[in-house]
This record gives C-alpha cells, sequence and structure tokens, in this order.
C-alpha cells in the first residue's frame, strides 16, 4: 500500500500515504482533508486503530473557519465604523455577496453577507468566497477611506505627492515611486487600525526622499510617525487580520 483513503464519521475522507524510512505518524489538513502520513507497512487495520486513537488529536488540529453566523468584521472610519454582517440567511441567495444594510446598534450604513440555508460553511471554497466578499466591501471603501487621511498626512509633513492611487494586491500594502512621486496604497489597509494605516501612509511617504531601507530611511520614516517606527512595526508583525491574507 503506497496510498489508501479511509472515511471517519466525524473527520470526513481521510487521505493517507506509506512514508518509508518514517517510524511515525504525522497528519496535517489541506484544503478540508485530512492527510495522514504513516510508516511503510502498517496494515489497513492498524491504520484504523491508529485512526481511532489519535482522531481526537486530529480534530484539535482541524483549522477553524475564520467566517462564521455571527462574525463582524468592522472597518474604521473616522466618522462611525462600517460593519461587515456575516449572516445565515433563512431563504435561498444568488450568491455570497455582500448587500447594503443598517447598521442595528447606530443605524449607519452597514453591509450583510447571507450564508445560503444548507450550507457548509467550513468548507475552503465556502470560506474563500465569504472571504471574497468581504474584500470586495473593502475595495468599495478604500479610495474615500484612504485616500483623504493620505493627501492630509502628506500636507501636514510639507510633501508633494501628485498621484495617489489604490491598489489591489494582497501582499503589498503601500508602493513608492519617488521620481513620479506616485504612491499606491492597497485597499487591504482599510481592514488595519488608523495608527497602522497611518504608519504605512508615512513609510511610503519617506520613500519619497530615502528610496532604500537604510538607516536615514527609519530615523525619517520614524520622526514621520512621531518616534513610534518600531512600536508600529512590531504592532503590524503581530496584527490579527480580521481577512485572509
Amino acid at each position: 500500500m503506497s496510498s489508501l483513503t479511509l472515511s471517519h464519521p466525524s473527520l470526513g475522507t481521510i487521505s493517507v500515504t506509506e512514508r518509508r524510512g518514517s517510524g511515525k505518524i504525522s497528519a496535517r489538513w489541506v484544503n478540508g482533508q485530512l492527510r495522514v502520513n504513516v510508516p511503510a507497512g502498517m496494515s489497513r487495520n492498524s491504520i484504523l486503530r491508529a485512526v481511532g486513537r489519535y482522531a481526537a488529536d486530529f480534530e484539535r488540529i482541524r483549522p477553524r473557519p475564520r467566517y462564521e453566523p455571527g462574525t463582524v468584521v468592522t472597518i474604521a472610519t473616522q466618522d462611525s465604523p462600517v460593519r461587515i454582517f456575516i449572516l445565515n440567511s433563512r431563504a435561498p441567495v444568488a450568491d455570497l455577496t455582500a448587500t447594503v444594510t443598517t447598521d442595528p446598534e447606530n443605524g449607519t450604513q452597514a453591509f450583510a453577507i447571507h450564508i445560503p440555508p444548507h450550507t457548509d460553511r467550513t468548507l475552503p471554497d465556502i470560506q474563500r468566497r465569504i472571504d471574497a466578499a468581504v474584500k470586495a466591501v473593502g475595495r468599495r471603501l478604500a479610495p474615500a477611506i484612504l485616500l483623504p487621511r493620505a493627501r492630509a498626512i502628506a500636507a501636514s509633513l510639507g510633501l508633494r505627492v501628485d498621484s495617489w492611487e489604490i491598489a489591489h494586491g494582497r501582499t503589498v500594502l503601500g508602493t513608492c515611486y519617488p521620481r513620479l512621486r506616485r504612491i499606491r496604497l492597497s485597499y487591504l489597509n482599510v481592514f488595519l487600525t488608523p495608527e497602522l494605516r497611518d504608519y504605512i501612509i508615512c513609510h511610503e511617504l519617506a520613500h519619497l526622499t530615502e528610496p532604500g531601507h537604510t538607516p536615514a530611511f527609519h530615523a525619517l520614516c520614524d520622526r514621520y510617525c512621531l518616534g513610534r517606527e518600531r512600536e508600529l512595526i512590531r504592532r503590524l508583525h503581530t496584527y490579527p487580520w480580521p481577512i485572509e491574507r
């Protein structure tokens, strides 16, 4: 046996693979399916007993879905925060997209993403579709949230930026083109706290003068951040993103 597929009442379909030279059992979840590696030569019955013995451990390492009914993603603004509600739908819905609604707490605009009835929200594809719907709200709101603040910070520092743009990348939060005096900010910045957004803006503004990440750059960025650059970098690195990145 080099590979085997098993069915378990709580773990679902399990893909089992022999690993020659390995003397232990290991497991991981991939796209909602448990994959188990076992030492070569184990019989089917031995594998079944091992799965039963380690079922609780396998369950503990199962990735928990980010989005559940009742999940609320909050986007801070200068006025009232904009909230995105993940809700169960009692009626069929065409697709997983966000619809405009009213925030029950303050009466301001909010968004709702309704999960269709009988949908297994733990499935990776469903989680990806919900995530895409949340991000679509972020893209929609980004110009109004990010650009006025960026222009205000640049003006307060006496810096000229000829072009501010919203970018749609997932990994790079900001890019500066010093010769063009052009700065692009990822729409994902709306999911940060206001102070971390300001840090991203200050970071890119510092690149207008210092293109590289040199000591001079960090000194300038630190000045723009009022002496908090290191603290804000730490906070950004440990930030619990409410969306998938």
